[in-house]
């Protein structure tokens, strides 16, 4: 097994693979997600779908790492400590670029946020719990 020395904590292949794929459930529950909900209920039709899906994806690919690989690693965390800080983090750093990306309300770009982000964060150990997830 190859393994990657950081600091006190081992990074294994293992724990890359259940990244990936943490990654990219992520990314396409949480643009499915922004998708419906700018679409469907706040009526954004002057947004394009690509644009949506790149700004769903875009987020996901850009504050995940953190949760994984930046916020575990700060001084002696627990898993429970770097959650505390890492998703609250990841919320409003997406808030903010859905803000500025789609250009809607904060209210709006806050919403889009806090129900992409619970969806992943309370839909992904569910279907884990019941063996319906794909780690390669």
């Amino acid at each position: 097994m190859i393994q990657l020395q950081h600091s006190s904590k081992m990074l294994s292949i293992d724990y890359i693979h259940r990244f990936i794929s943490s990654l990219v459930f992520t990314a396409v529950l949480e643009t499915l997600v922004i998708y419906i909900l700018l679409r469907f209920l706040f009526k954004k039709k002057e947004l394009g779908g690509k644009k949506i899906i790149f700004g769903g994806i875009f987020a996901s690919f850009a504050t995940i790492p953190y949760v994984w690989f930046v916020f575990p690693y700060i001084n002696t965390w627990s898993r429970q400590t770097s959650l505390n800080w890492s998703e609250p983090f990841v919320f409003l750093v997406e808030a903010l670029f859905y803000r500025m990306f789609f250009k809607v309300d904060i209210r709006i770009a806050l919403f889009l946020s806090l129900v992409a982000n619970l969806a992943s964060y309370l839909l992904g150990p569910i279907l884990r719990s019941h063996g319906l997830w794909l780690y390669w």
